[in-house]
C-alpha cells in the first residue's frame, strides 16, 4: 500500500495526470524516487500512441509535433522548467553561489529562452527526421526505443538524487534526497535500468543500444557537469538532465535510422 502512494505521489508531483490525493509525509517519500520511471512510462505511453496514430494518416509533421507537446502536456514542463534555469545559470561566468542563486530567480532569462528554443526545434527536427527515415516494420524499433527513453532519464535521475551529492542543504531535492530510502532506490534503479537497457538492445537492436548508451553517457555527464559547476545536483539539474538525456537519445537512434 505504502508503494502505491508512493506511485500517486510521484504522479502528482510530477505529472498533471489525475491521481488520487496522498498526505506528504516521509513514509510515503521514501519510495517515492522509485515510482518516478512509471511517469516516464505514461509519456513514452503517450507519445507512442500519438506517432502510430499520426503516421498512419500524415508524412510526419504531425508526428513531430506530438514529441515535442505530449511529453510537456503530460509532465506540465516541470522538467522544461528545470532546463532552463539550468540554462541561465550555466550561462552566468561567476562563482558557484552566484549560478546557485540565479537558478533560483523565478523569473527566466534570455538564456533561458534561447535553450528552450533551441531544444525544442532540435526535438522536432530530430523527430521529424526519423520519421521520414524510417517505414512500416522497421518503425517500430526506433520508436519503441524513443519511448522506452522516458522511463531510463527517470531511472538515471533517480539514482542521481540517491547517491550524487547535493548542492543545497535545503530545497525540495534535498527533501526527496533524505527522506529516500537510498540504498534501496540506487539499486533499484540500477537493476531496472540494466534490465531495460538489455530488452532495448535485444528487442531493438542498434536503436536500442543507441538510447541506452546515450542516456549512460549523458549521465556521466551530468556528474561532472553539476560537481564543477554547482558543487552536486538540485532540483533544476534533474530537470536538466532528464531533458537532455531525452534529447540526446532521440538524436542517438535518429542518427543511426540515417546511416543504417
Amino acid at each position: 500500500m505504502a508503494f502505491f502512494r508512493a506511485v500517486a505521489l510521484a504522479f502528482s508531483m510530477f505529472s498533471r495526470l489525475p491521481v488520487p490525493r496522498v498526505a506528504w509525509s516521509e513514509r510515503h517519500l521514501r519510495y517515492m524516487l522509485c515510482a518516478f520511471p512509471l511517469v516516464g512510462a505514461a509519456v513514452g505511453a503517450a507519445v507512442g500512441a500519438a506517432v502510430a496514430l499520426t503516421l498512419a494518416r500524415a508524412d510526419g509533421l504531425l508526428a513531430a509535433l506530438c514529441v515535442v507537446v505530449l511529453p510537456v502536456a503530460v509532465t506540465g514542463g516541470i522538467h522544461l522548467d528545470g532546463f532552463m534555469d539550468t540554462c541561465d545559470a550555466l550561462a552566468c561566468h561567476a562563482g558557484r553561489s552566484e549560478r546557485l542563486a540565479v537558478m533560483e530567480d523565478s523569473r527566466a532569462g534570455a538564456f533561458a529562452v534561447l535553450g528552450c528554443a533551441l531544444y525544442l526545434l532540435a526535438q522536432y527536427v530530430l523527430a521529424l527526421v526519423l520519421c521520414r527515415t524510417t517505414a512500416g516494420r522497421e518503425r517500430l524499433a526506433p520508436w519503441a526505443c524513443v519511448c522506452a527513453s522516458f522511463v531510463l532519464s527517470r531511472l538515471l535521475s533517480a539514482l542521481a538524487v540517491a547517491v550524487f551529492p547535493a548542492a543545497k542543504e535545503r530545497g525540495l531535492l534535498r527533501t526527496f534526497a533524505d527522506a529516500a530510502a537510498r540504498r534501496f532506490t540506487a539499486v533499484w534503479c540500477v537493476a531496472w535500468f540494466a534490465a531495460a537497457a538489455a530488452a532495448m538492445a535485444w528487442c531493438g537492436g542498434r536503436y536500442g543500444v543507441a538510447a541506452a548508451g546515450a542516456q549512460a553517457v549523458t549521465f556521466a555527464g551530468y556528474f561532472g557537469m553539476t560537481k564543477r559547476q554547482f558543487g552536486g545536483i538540485t532540483g533544476d539539474t534533474a530537470g536538466w538532465f532528464v531533458q537532455v538525456s531525452e534529447l540526446l537519445s532521440l538524436a542517438a537512434v535518429a542518427v543511426t535510422a540515417v546511416w543504417s
